[in-house]
C-alpha cells in the first residue's frame, strides 16, 4: 500500500513514480505494467484470478449442484434458465499475520446479494495482474466499497491495522445464474476458476415430511417399548426374569419395527 504524493503514484511493484489519471480509478505502470487501482489516498495493486471454465462447462457445475441432497427433488431437471452473464467481481484482499501464520481475508468490493462469495478461495499464485492485452475491460465490476470501508470491517472482526501485510484489489471470474422455479426467481453464482457454486437462497427441500417421519419413529419405538415390558411382566409370572425378558422382546420388536420405518424413509427421500 503506498500513500499518493501530490500529482505522483509510486507504484506498489517496482516503486517506479507515476502520473495520476484526471479521472478514472485504474492506472497501469508505465514502468513494470502493474495494475494499479486508486482509491482516495490509497494505491494498491490489482490481480485478476484466470478463468478455468466455459459457459457449458459451468452451467454443468450448477446442474450437478442442484442435484445436491440439500436442494429439493428434481431441481436440475425442472428448473428453466432465464438468464446468465460473465463478469470478473472485486474483492478486496488482504493479508493478515495471525499468531505467526499469514491469513486472507475477503470482502466484496461491491454490492451483492450472494454473501458467501467471500469464502471463495483464492490458490497461492493464481493471482495475475491486470492487463488490457489479456483482459476485456468491459467484463470487469468496478467496485463501489472504499478500501477504508473495506478496512474499518476488517477491524471488527478484530484484524489490526498493523497485523496487515499485504492489501490487494482482486478480480474473481464468475458466472451468475438465474433461473426459475416453481414460479419463482433464484439466483447462483458459479466461480469460474475452482467450478464452486454459491447462492444464498434456492428450493430447499420441504422438511415437514421428515419431521413427520421423525415423530413417527419416536411413537414407534415407545409404543414397542411399553408393549415388551407389558409382555415380559404378563410372562414373568411363570418363573421368568420380567424386565430381561422384557429387554429381549424389545430387541426383536425394534428389529421389526425397523423395517417398515426404513422403507417409509426410502421413499420420503425419493420423493421430497
Amino acid at each position: 500500500m503506498q500513500e499518493l504524493s501530490q500529482s505522483k503514484i509510486v507504484c506498489p511493484q517496482c516503486a517506479g513514480e507515476n502520473d495520476i489519471p484526471p479521472d478514472g480509478r485504474f492506472l497501469e505502470c508505465t514502468f513494470c505494467g502493474s495494475a494499479i487501482y486508486i482509491d482516495k489516498s490509497k494505491v494498491v495493486n490489482r490481480f485478476v484470478i484466470a478463468s478455468n471454465f466455459s459457459e457449458e462447462q459451468a452451467e454443468g457445475n450448477l446442474r450437478r449442484w442442484m442435484a445436491g441432497n440439500f436442494q429439493v427433488k428434481d431441481l436440475d431437471k425442472n428448473s428453466v434458465i432465464s438468464a446468465k452473464y460473465f463478469y470478473y467481481f472485486p474483492l478486496w484482499y488482504f493479508k493478515a499475520s495471525d499468531r505467526g501464520a499469514d491469513k486472507i481475508y475477503l470482502q466484496p468490493a461491491t454490492s451483492t446479494s450472494v454473501s458467501e462469495i467471500k469464502n471463495v478461495q483464492i490458490p497461492a499464485g493464481s493471482m495475475k495482474p491486470f492487463s488490457k492485452k489479456e483482459f476485456n475491460p468491459a467484463q470487469f465490476v468496478n467496485p463501489d466499497v472504499l478500501y477504508d470501508n473495506a478496512r474499518n470491517w476488517l477491524e471488527q472482526t478484530g484484524v489490526t491495522r498493523e497485523s496487515v501485510a499485504e492489501s490487494s484489489l482482486v478480480h474473481i471470474p464468475f458466472y451468475q445464474f438465474y433461473y426459475a422455479f416453481g414460479g419463482k426467481q433464484y439466483t447462483a453464482m458459479v466461480e469460474a476458476s475452482s467450478g464452486m457454486v454459491y447462492a444464498n437462497l434456492w428450493p430447499a427441500k420441504s422438511e415437514i415430511p421428515f419431521r413427520m417421519l421423525f415423530g413417527l419413529s419416536i411413537a414407534t419405538f415407545l409404543i414397542v417399548s411399553v408393549l415388551s415390558f407389558v409382555i415380559g411382566f404378563a410372562v414373568g409370572g411363570r418363573g421368568y426374569n420380567p424386565l430381561l425378558l422384557g429387554e429381549i422382546v424389545k430387541i426383536f420388536g425394534y428389529g421389526a419395527a425397523s423395517v417398515p420405518l426404513v422403507i417409509i424413509a426410502y421413499f420420503v427421500a425419493k420423493k421430497v
